[in-house]
């Protein structure tokens, strides 16, 4: 059979042997790729067919999954920055809580200053200077005047040092009023313990009381001699 197509092809074509061996091979291959090619497509065609819709919706999930998963990490990175900025602006705030809470420390610590006129020997003991000696002094004093009318009169107080009458003031204030000195009805006795009149000076107002009846007002003081001007301002808070 071979032979007899290579002599057809050979008589036909005017080809040598040779070349019409080649030329049958070459029909061989040709006719085998067609064939292949027909049972290819005829094999595709048996096939069950994908629908459109379904390759649709599958990439569809696909994005979808896509846009869900940058959602969460996008959320997840809005809550760290979120966290971050909420940290950074608590220790921004630290400053001014501290500032907080140190004004009012301050304003609990702060006390309202104690009076002078009724303090105890031991209040006035906390203040750094102040020993029994000079709480005792302090207080004898206060009770002759009948109470300290103006801060001032500490200077007056024996051997207290200024320093500590600065330091005193800082806790300590004048708050009440002071006793007062009844012109027309104490005695002698009475107005001359007090540190601002001597003795000469009560005998004085005791005889003007006496000669002139009772003293209406601080002006009548005026007229004694022995109560110069002096006196009579350091006098005038205790008198009535």
């Amino acid at each position: 059979m071979l032979k007899y197509l290579i002599n057809v092809i050979s008589q036909g074509l005017s080809f040598t042997k040779t070349e019409s061996r080649g030329t049958l091979v070459l029909i061989l291959i040709i006719s085998i790729v067609l064939i292949g090619s027909k049972a290819r497509i005829s094999y595709l065609r048996n096939q069950p067919t994908i629908a459109a819709d379904t390759i649709t919706s599958e990439w569809a999930k696909t994005v979808a999954s896509r846009i869900s998963l940058k959602e969460k990490s996008t959320k997840t990175f809005d809550k760290q920055a979120v966290n971050i900025y909420g940290r950074k602006k608590e220790v921004d705030e630290i400053p001014v809580k501290i500032a907080s809470l140190e004004a009012n420390s301050v304003k609990k610590i702060e006390v309202k200053p104690l009076d002078l006129n009724v303090a105890t020997a031991e209040e006035l003991q906390l203040v750094k200077g102040i020993g029994p000696k000079f709480s005792e002094r302090i207080i004898k004093y206060r009770d002759l005047l009948g109470g300290f009318a103006d801060t001032i009169q500490l200077k007056e107080v024996y051997g207290l040092p200024n320093e500590t009458i600065f330091k005193l003031l800082q806790r300590f204030s004048i708050e009440s009023e002071v006793k007062t000195i009844n012109l027309n009805q104490d005695s002698i006795k009475v107005l001359a313990k007090h540190p601002y009149i001597s003795y000469d000076m009560a005998r004085v107002i005791i005889n003007y009381r006496k000669q002139h009846g009772d003293i209406d007002s601080l002006d009548d003081l005026k007229k004694i001699k022995a109560i110069d001007d002096s006196s009579f301002l350091r006098l005038k808070p205790y008198l009535k």
